[in-house]
């Protein structure tokens, strides 16, 4: 499945009433005219471009995950009379005998996230050379799996350096498994050229490298078109000079030593090397992965970093039109009063699911301090801007004793869809905790995979029932992801733009959905078109018996 459009900008994104009840075409497609509607100033906050809008809504990629409730009724209720008619909330005569009638009303349904499933190790120390630092970066790019690995060099373990002046290696896969370490004659290192390493190290002397991630941005010219993102430092006199300049952007945090942590940037053609931006993006200590990306609905670049309140590490986000230029980041989620006082949030994981501009994944990673545990859970969001926790506790844990990931299971950077109907992230497994004294060669990468699409399921333990709002998308077809016991089913019916359902669309007429299946088509006595006008609002009613519904696509 591939989005719609990989340059629309938020109008065409949205499909704002006036084009929708027109057809009107909204062009601003290119990245000049996404950054415009952005407006000129980098700290600029625009909020969530879904703000107010009201059905019917347009799919952007042409699927409903059901990562949570935006495209669900919410549903509605009346008090009727024994007649039927609804009761008037204000008048003077008494009030008569009266029931609650729902309508659409959302019951026995609920979200749950799904716990992945691990593979064995892909890719060793031993194999990538040095000690891992978490996952690295993944990407799906021109048929091949590309990923960006941190490593600590050895000749720095035990000395100040330790983990300031990291490498960033390159490998390729052809299927996720089988790694290959091409010589890139990039960066001299050890007085010779012939290494896989990108960037980050003898490249970055004065700032360091740490905590860094990769991504293309397709609105970038072709000498840009592969950013890195990642932690550095800056001495007191070039913080003193950046003050001049930027004084509302510097982070408050760890400003008293020689060495001050920011955030820099640099830039490739390839993603094979980098050449460094000169000045910070921002002066702000983020100690761990650091995640950007270029949002093609509102053609801004978009950061998620460590941030710090109230002395707890939290997951932060702040946005620019610039790359070279960011604000101080925003809190998105702090350790609350539903985590325990000695749980913190240490890292985000922040992706998308494959295929979509709409649907947006963190894999927040918890830090256990008692126990001195990592664990990640799963949060999303429509729009990057709006997150939540799916319920259902955490997707991945540490594997058990004895086991190689027995001590840090910690989510790399990058969703892509794997061989085999699966989709996956790579994650980073230690044999011992993460403050336990380590010992190189250390820590190894695997996937952290779902079968496609299941990431949520929407389950109906024993009988549930809800409706999807109505929907715009390209397409007749509806294709279902579900899953249900022996005894479970799901149904399917279609309610048109008046309100009705649409001929031969009904509950009565659907054949039962049983079974397993990751795409199985939607049919009502063997039909399976839709039937409804072109353009046309369409709306979906569920019924389901111990089941689960994962996704919900238009073909």
């Amino acid at each position: 499945m591939q989005p719609r459009r990989q340059d629309m900008n938020r109008r065409e994104f949205l499909g704002l009433a006036a084009a929708g009840a027109t057809g009107a075409a909204l062009t601003h497609s290119s990245p000049e005219g996404a950054q415009a509607m952005a407006g000129p100033d980098h700290a600029v906050r625009h909020g969530s471009p879904y703000h107010g809008l009201t059905p019917p809504y347009t799919l952007a990629s042409n699927v409903v995950y059901f990562h949570d409730w935006r495209y669900v009724d919410t549903g509605g209720f009346r008090w009727a009379g024994s007649n039927g008619q609804g009761v008037p909330m204000w008048g003077t005569d008494p009030v008569p005998p009266m029931h609650l009638e729902h309508h659409n009303m959302p019951l026995g349904i609920h979200l749950e996230a799904q716990p992945a499933q691990k593979t064995e190790p892909v890719l060793t120390a031993e194999q990538a050379s040095e000690l891992f630092l978490f996952g690295g970066t993944c990407i799906h790019d021109e048929g091949r799996y590309r990923l960006w690995y941190e490593c600590w060099p050895g000749e720095d373990i035990g000395t100040d350096r330790m983990g300031v002046f990291n490498l960033l290696r390159y490998a390729e896969s052809g299927d996720g498994v089988e790694w290959k370490f091409p010589s890139l004659g990039a960066v001299e290192y050890q007085s010779s050229r012939n290494n896989n390493i990108a960037y980050g190290g003898p490249v970055t002397p004065e700032s360091g490298y740490h905590g860094g991630s990769v991504f293309k941005d397709p609105s970038a010219p072709p000498e840009e078109r592969y950013k890195a993102f990642h932690l550095g430092h800056i001495s007191q006199d070039g913080l003193a000079r950046y003050r001049e300049r930027r004084p509302d952007d510097i982070d408050p945090f760890h400003l008293g030593g020689e060495r001050v942590p920011a955030l820099f940037g640099a830039v490739s053609p390839d993603g094979l090397r980098f050449t460094q931006l000169p000045e910070p993006l921002v002066v702000q200590t983020s100690d761990t992965h650091n995640v950007c990306t270029y949002d093609v609905v509102t053609g801004r670049y978009v950061a998620y970093v460590r941030s710090w309140f109230f002395n707890r590490r939290t997951i932060g986000r702040t946005e620019s039109n610039d790359f070279r230029r960011f604000p101080l980041p925003e809190e998105l989620f702090w350790p609350n009063a539903v985590r325990a006082p000695y749980e913190l949030w240490y890292a985000n994981a922040k992706t998308m699911m494959p295929g979509t501009v709409d649907y947006h994944v963190m894999f927040p990673l918890l830090w256990s301090l008692p126990e001195d545990r990592f664990e990640f859970h799963l949060a999303t969001s429509p729009d990057g801007i709006v997150w939540g926790f799916v319920p259902g506790g955490a997707v991945c844990e540490p594997g058990p004793p004895g086991a190689w990931d027995t001590g840090v299971t910690a989510p790399g950077l990058g969703m892509v869809a794997l061989p085999g109907d699966r989709i996956g992230i790579l994650y980073c497994g230690t044999p011992v905790p993460h403050k336990y004294p380590r010992r190189p060669p250390m820590g190894a990468l695997a996937w952290a995979w779902w079968p496609k699409g299941r990431l949520v399921a929407l389950r109906a333990t024993i009988e549930g029932s809800f409706a999807l709002y109505p929907l715009r998308f390209t397409g007749r077809n509806v294709h279902v992801n579900f899953r249900t016991r022996p005894s479970g089913y799901v149904q399917v019916e279609a309610i048109g733009p008046d309100g009705k359902v649409l001929s031969g669309r009904s509950f009565e007429d659907c054949d039962p959905l049983t079974g397993d299946e990751l795409d199985r088509v939607v049919t009502w006595r063997g039909k399976s078109d839709l039937g409804h006008p072109e353009e046309a609002a369409v709306a979906l009613r569920f019924r389901l018996r111990s089941a689960d519904l994962f996704s919900v696509e238009f073909k």
